[in-house]
């Protein structure tokens, strides 16, 4: 099964539990996650509108932003056997481009390209979201970013809702949670939901 988009699922299928419950206002459900949780998050939040607050941290990444500059490494990094399997396959001596596309394309196809960063990010409008980020973190480059959270400003005024998107990347921090995400995190859910 493709790494995000099963996750994904299941939190489709979360969504619908929590809309059921007496206990719970499905109005007024938010979605946080950290580095994969926080990939998991902003998918989530794209595809399904019940989720009313978003706040993806250390998760989002222009996927073809990356291919593009040369910036894939550190992520590729993160999950290499994948990436050394899809290597051997190809019969390339070294990860390169390439082979990094190949794999995004057949365990999540569309991560690239239509479901990437610059695409889905601003589909989140007018629901508050949250980027949060390290400054210097390699695996979601800030310079990658640049396009989706211009793209997602856009959005968010064209609905009249500016005040609901906020991107913070933290000077000094690679990929890492630190306590100010955090509190930024709680602060932006304590706001909003």
């Amino acid at each position: 099964m493709p790494f995000i988009f099963d996750t994904v699922w299941d939190l489709i299928k979360l969504g619908d539990y929590l809309s059921a419950r007496e206990d719970v206002d499905p109005s007024r459900i938010g979605i946080t996650g950290e580095s994969l949780g926080g990939m998991h998050a902003w998918f989530a939040a794209f595809v399904d509108t019940r989720y009313s607050v978003v706040v993806p941290i250390i998760g989002v990444q222009g996927f073809q932003w990356a291919i593009d500059n040369d910036k894939w490494q550190a992520r590729v990094d993160s999950i290499k056997p994948l990436f050394e399997e899809a290597r051997i396959d190809s019969g390339k001596s070294e990860i390169d481009a390439e082979v990094v596309k190949k794999v995004w394309d057949k365990i999540a196809p569309g991560m690239a390209s239509q479901f990437d960063a610059p695409y889905s990010v601003p589909l989140i409008a007018p629901r508050p979201l949250l980027l949060l980020n390290g400054a210097d973190d390699p695996r979601c480059p800030v310079l990658g970013l640049q396009e989706p959270a211009s793209k997602a400003t856009e959005a968010y005024a064209e609905a009249g809702s500016a005040d609901k998107f906020k991107f913070i990347a933290e000077p000094g921090v690679g990929h890492r949670m630190t306590a100010s995400m955090v509190k930024e995190a709680s602060d932006w859910f304590d706001r909003f939901l």
